[in-house]
């Protein structure tokens, strides 16, 4: 048997997973609180540390066997900081129960891609892209000798020279960009009021993925251009991803929670997205970078292929380049557009507390008013 592994929430950050021995010595030396927030696979929604039997001393709280943990998880309501109690995470909860056909394809795919598979494909990626852009730069020196040998042409070796150092600069800064929109995207604390937007989201993104696969394999058949398939495999992979990103919420750290106004809810669907958004970059970039790899590579082949092999190889490498300048760039955008949308965010979050303060006061001057 497979050993459960948990995930654990500290001061809004995401850790784990870890085994269940672990867990119980992070307890032990005070580095797991009772009110921090733990998860593994099966649960529906992130519970309070104090309801896991057997983390610490002294807690008298009913329990239900979870197996091959070594641990028991509580089945008292789990006082989590949210304001109101978490719904369990399934295909239509929190709103009435359906049956469609797209609900029960979304259960039954969920339990395989969870945040354990979101974490460790991420991680994955990010390293491919890392790498990537390493072997870009040498696949990018061999094919500027061998475009200059066949054309007399030192052009491309310029162009080579100057996206090496490019691409070099590039690859620290995606890297670290990379690893800090992680760290925001597993951020735990945030909600959502039900799980229709994430339902809805993994449905088309699953869809549109397909969708692009199948037309980018007709262009290619079309055009007699088969490496156009790679752009189709690029954005399955992507549209993949946030797909099972919407399947779990817990992935980025959201719980189902009913409760709280319009307002609150549209703040909290684009958190969800943001989040998402953050852990789609690395995976974005390390396909990217990957594409550009392979394409630079058809290039170095191409060159040897006839009459027209130069002409083939240098149009194939304008692509790879654009494709590796995009996918090298990528986490620096991201980077912005989250930090942009972060604080859109807090303003909007600062305006609804101004605006239930407002409302408050009233209310609170009859009440004393009363008294």
């Amino acid at each position: 048997m497979t050993p459960v592994e948990w995930y654990y929430a500290r001061d809004n950050k995401q850790m784990g997973p870890v085994p269940a021995a672990e867990l119980k010595r992070l307890a032990t030396a005070g580095e797991l609180r009772p009110d921090d927030l733990v998860w593994r696979e099966g649960m529906g929604e992130w519970a309070a540390a104090r309801n896991v039997r057997g983390l610490f001393e002294g807690e008298q709280k009913p329990a239900a066997a979870v197996g091959g943990s070594g641990l028991k998880l509580g089945t008292a309501e789990p006082q989590q900081p949210q304001p109101a109690k978490p719904s369990t995470v399934g295909a239509g909860e929190g709103v009435a129960p359906s049956n469609h056909l797209f609900d029960l394809l979304l259960a039954a795919a969920r339990p395989h891609f969870g945040p354990q598979f979101v974490d460790s494909t991420a991680k994955l990626f990010r390293m491919a892209g890392s790498y990537g852009l390493l072997a870009a730069m040498v696949v990018l020196a061999i094919f500027a000798v061998i475009m200059t040998g066949k054309t007399g042409n030192s052009q491309e070796l310029v162009l080579g020279a100057l996206l090496i150092v490019v691409l070099a600069a590039a690859q620290y800064v995606a890297g670290k960009l990379c690893d800090a929109l992680t760290e925001y995207g597993r951020a735990a604390g945030d909600k959502l009021p039900s799980t229709i937007v994430p339902n809805c989201v993994a449905l088309i993104s699953l869809a549109g993925g397909i969708g692009m696969l199948l037309w980018w394999i007709a262009v290619a058949v079309a055009t007699s251009a088969y490496p156009f398939v790679l752009f189709g495999v690029a954005a399955f992979l992507i549209e993949g991803f946030l797909a099972a990103i919407a399947m779990n919420p817990s992935a980025v750290g959201i719980v189902i929670a009913a409760g709280g106004n319009a307002g609150q809810h549209a703040i909290d669907v684009v958190t969800f997205l943001l989040k998402a958004f953050a852990r789609l970059v690395p995976v974005a970039f390390g396909v990217g970078v990957i594409c550009g790899v392979l394409l630079l590579g058809y290039a170095c082949g191409a060159a040897f292929s006839g009459q027209h092999g130069p002409l083939i190889a240098a149009n194939a490498a304008n692509i790879a380049r654009d494709c590796l300048r995009w996918a090298a760039f990528l986490p620096l955008i991201g980077y912005g557009l989250f930090l942009l949308v972060s604080l859109v965010l807090d303003l909007c979050r600062a305006v609804l507390g101004l605006r239930a303060g407002i409302e408050k006061g009233p209310k609170l001057m009859r009440q004393e008013s009363r008294e």
